[in-house]
């Protein structure tokens, strides 16, 4: 009984303490659009239908879109013209990503669901990058 107690009670505190640092962490608009795209990726993977799977698409771009003129946090403190060198990385990044989200939405139209496969694989090595690159060390 006391074990069960012990647990519960363990268990409570570190619920806890993971939301007190999500709460310690402002979310930036760069974190709630890669959130975004990320759900609807998630979405795609799984999406047979070739109307929804477009409308996910759409929303992922729309994201990608959103995301360009954002600056990742990583980068702020960076000098010049590290700091240049490293936004057009990002950018073209985002840019090949929006293209190959792209691709996938014209094969979800024309129905070509191997192709959607394929495609969504490939995004892998490119999101993997810009997470390594970009993304705060203690959200990965």
């Amino acid at each position: 009984m006391k074990l069960h107690a012990i647990c519960a009670t363990l268990a409570a505190a570190a619920l806890s303490l993971q939301a007190a640092r999500a709460a310690d962490k402002p979310e930036t608009e760069l974190g709630k659009q890669m959130e975004a795209a990320n759900d609807a990726l998630k979405a795609m993977k799984k999406e047979t239908d070739p109307a929804k799977g477009a409308a996910l698409a759409r929303e992922v771009e729309a994201a990608l879109v959103k995301s360009l003129g954002e600056v990742p946090s990583t980068l702020e403190k960076t000098p010049e013209p590290e700091k240049a060198k490293a936004l057009a990385n990002y950018r073209t990044l985002i840019a090949k990503t929006y293209v190959t989200v792209s691709q996938i939405e014209e094969a979800y139209l024309a129905n070509d669901l191997e192709k959607v496969k394929t495609l969504s694989e490939s995004l892998r090595p490119d999101k993997k990058e810009g997470h390594e690159k970009y993304k705060p060390k203690d959200e990965k």
